[in-house]
């Protein structure tokens, strides 16, 4: 599988199926499609790579179509150049996707010569990506106040923004969040590698059709805010990022330049996939035999484990996971009887097994090897943890990483959801 998400739409669609309700409440029609697969097609993996496919094809089809809206010409074998960030997109984010399909077919009607209809269709296609995902519906409202302020103002918004790190609060449980530690250029790289970066340069300083210019201007002047860290997770810009890349293309002149440009730009995102393929997949191949072996112990009430590893176990053997650290929240919903486990990753066995504590007692009361992950007794684990910390263990940087999940879920994801993502 492709994709470091797409266990949880199997994970939502199960639970449609099984119980009429999602898993972790959502307003977004997508996991109603996911659902549908999985009955027709049945509760597996193939279910969900046929989902990301349609996905796919939606979002082409969206492209092609808002293109086709835009220019008023036939259809050419100019507007079959899709970028890849539309496959990394339908695999990746699919919710995502199919807002941003509506959204972009939402900009093509409201910019066309369809003068008496392009009001009201872009309306309801705007209605429909907000539905689909808010946050895609916040960024197409983002855009259109952008479109309506004079290009002559853009400097002294840009100067604004500039402080703007500085006066959201330092709250790691809201929405809007101020890392200065992480610059999202370094981490958009640190995400998806050479492609983003050319992709991102494009976006800023390609060039468009003279009647496009203005709306073009807008997104450029919208992506180069993004360089500023705002967002809680360094992830949303990198998702708000790609969005812009998709929402351009359709404003762009496929000419010759462009098809270079497209060309350059596809080999370097294929390279990345192809030399480091972590960066859009988890080895999901090596988690069937620790992921069946954890889930039948008996008084495991809840794991925790990993981002990928957590929906894949949960999909596959229909146990609650959570990738946080447990909060009050997960420990009062803990079925009686039962233990909180951890799927170690990343540490050896042998490394585990050697900790003891200051009276020479071994750390783990309880310790078992599975693959390339080590189930431990999440108590033993925090006095681990705390263990490492004392000795300022080479170890701490990887037991307090995405590979061991140390932080406590956000409030705002908090209210939304129980176990998961």
């Amino acid at each position: 599988m492709f994709g470091k998400d797409i266990y949880w739409y199997g994970v939502q669609a199960i639970s449609l199926l099984e119980t009429g309700k999602l898993h972790s409440p959502d307003s977004s029609p997508v996991f109603h499609i996911v659902a549908l697969f999985l009955k027709i097609f049945g509760i597996q993996d193939n279910s969900l790579l046929l989902f990301q496919i349609l996905t796919c094809v939606w979002l082409l089809f969206s492209v092609f179509l808002s293109r086709w809206v835009l220019l008023r010409k036939e259809l050419n074998f100019r507007f079959l150049f899709p970028g890849f960030v539309i496959l990394l997109l339908s695999f990746l984010y699919p919710k995502q996707s199919w807002a941003l399909g509506f959204l972009v077919l939402s900009i093509g009607f409201y910019n066309s010569s369809f003068s008496r209809i392009r009001w009201v269709v872009a309306g309801l296609l705007f209605v429909l990506a907000l539905w689909f995902h808010p946050m895609v519906g916040v960024l197409g409202l983002g855009i259109w106040v952008l479109y309506q302020i004079p290009a002559k103002f853009y400097p002294f918004i840009f100067l604004l923004s500039l402080v703007s790190p500085f006066l959201i609060p330092h709250d790691p449980n809201g929405r809007f969040y101020s890392d200065k530690e992480i610059f999202p250029l370094t981490a958009a790289y640190g995400i998806a590698g050479l492609g983003i970066l050319w992709d991102w340069g494009f976006l800023l300083f390609g060039k468009s059709e003279k009647r496009f210019l203005p709306i073009r201007k807008t997104i450029a002047f919208f992506g180069l805010i993004l360089l500023l860290p705002i967002f809680h997770f360094v992830d949303i810009q990198f998702r708000i990022l790609l969005s812009l890349i998709l929402v351009v293309q359709i404003f762009i002149p496929w000419d010759r330049i462009q098809i270079l440009v497209w060309s350059i730009g596809s080999v370097l995102w294929i390279f990345t996939v192809y030399t480091e393929p972590h960066l859009f997949r988890y080895s999901y191949e090596l988690m069937w035999n620790p992921g069946e072996k954890m889930a039948s112990i008996p008084n495991n009430g809840l794991l925790v484990a990993h981002h990928g590893f957590c929906e894949y176990y949960h999909f596959q053997f229909r146990k609650d996971c959570l990738s946080w650290e447990p909060d009050a929240k997960a420990i009062a919903e803990l079925p009686q009887g039962t233990q909180i486990y951890r799927a170690v990753y990343g540490i050896r066995y042998e490394n585990l097994l050697a900790s003891k504590d200051e009276k020479n007692n071994p750390i783990f009361s309880y310790l078992q090897p599975l693959g390339d992950y080590q189930m431990v007794l999440e108590e033993d684990w925090k006095r681990y943890r705390l263990w490492l910390e004392k000795r300022n263990s080479k170890l701490l940087s990887v037991a307090k990483s995405w590979k061991n999940p140390y932080r406590e879920r956000p409030n705002f994801i908090k209210r939304k959801q129980t176990y998961g993502i």
